[in-house]
């Protein structure tokens, strides 16, 4: 039968309450009260990031790109590092360097993260034409758009990776549609309901609840971020299939394109740009040595 929100929200609830969800780090919670001090101490900031060394890894690689970095001109230490970004960039560039690691158990949920990290670095650069979404929160919110797919697929098996988010990168709303009708929820309830579990924000979990809509124009009257960011996941989607895995797109996701692109006024240049920022880093692995 048809599935409501409220049945949606609901039945994802049960599943979560079966699996074991992820803990934010304590590190995490110390960088955020560093954060939120009257008077910011960049020094300290840096300390809490330094001090565990895969982490500050995965966080050097993704500073690299915001600041579009050549080879040569790389920061390899995290001091440098948050004395150039804002603070709220430093958070979600830390939380995504975080998930980036925790999240994936096995092959399956690596494919999909490494999918999820290239659609990331489209929409992050996207953002540059989009007024009211910040760099930073394009690339965390396109970067979790399927984290609700990890915990469907532990939930049901790994075949739900193939038969259902496999299909939905090429029919985004009808294979969606699909999944819905068959589990009577989807990745995209269980997404949203991980997300405010860990206190993320409402764009992020909204966007994720609803980043398979087609009716943008009912998104605007809803909320114009959420439906901004839904936009740009669908955007970034499509391009990361057509231009970094170069395949043909069918007629659903070409549409998505064509219709997002237009919702956003996006400009050919920055379809190009985002094209180029994938070429650059869509095999990077957002990772770099650092020093200590």
């Amino acid at each position: 039968m048809p599935l409501t929100m409220q049945l949606g929200i609901s039945n994802a609830q049960k599943i979560i309450e079966q699996l074991k969800i992820e803990e934010m780090p304590q590190t995490f919670f110390e960088l955020q009260e560093a954060m939120f001090a009257p008077h910011p101490n960049m020094v300290k900031i840096g300390d809490i990031i330094g001090k565990h060394p895969k982490l500050l890894g995965q966080f050097l690689g993704l500073v690299n790109q915001r600041l579009k970095r050549t080879s040569d001109n790389l920061i390899l230490d995290a001091h440098a590092a948050v004395n150039l970004l804002g603070l709220k960039e430093i958070e979600q560039l830390f939380l995504l360097s975080f998930l980036s690691s925790a999240v994936p158990k096995n092959s399956f949920d690596q494919a999909l993260v490494e999918r999820s990290k290239r659609a990331s670095l489209a929409a992050a650069e996207l953002s540059y034409w989009v007024n009211d979404i910040g760099f930073s929160e394009a690339h965390l919110v396109a970067f979790l758009q399927d984290i609700g797919a990890i915990y469907m697929a532990r939930a049901f098996g790994s075949d739900y990776l193939q038969d259902c988010i496999e299909r939905q990168i090429h029919a985004p709303f009808s294979a969606y549609q699909q999944e819905t009708l068959q589990y009577q929820t989807a990745h995209t309830y269980l997404g949203s309901l991980v997300v405010h579990r860990w206190q993320l924000g409402s764009l992020l979990s909204k966007s994720l609840l609803l980043h398979h809509s087609k009716d943008l124009q009912g998104l605007l009257e809803y909320d114009s971020r959420v439906a901004h960011m839904v936009a740009l996941i669908q955007v970034a989607n499509a391009i990361v299939e057509i231009d970094y895995y170069q395949q043909v797109p069918s007629a659903e996701l070409q549409d998505s394109l064509q219709r997002s692109v237009a919702f956003l006024q996006l400009p050919d240049n920055a379809i190009k740009a985002a094209s180029a920022v994938l070429a650059k880093w869509g095999q990077s692995g957002n990772s770099h040595k650092a020093s200590h």
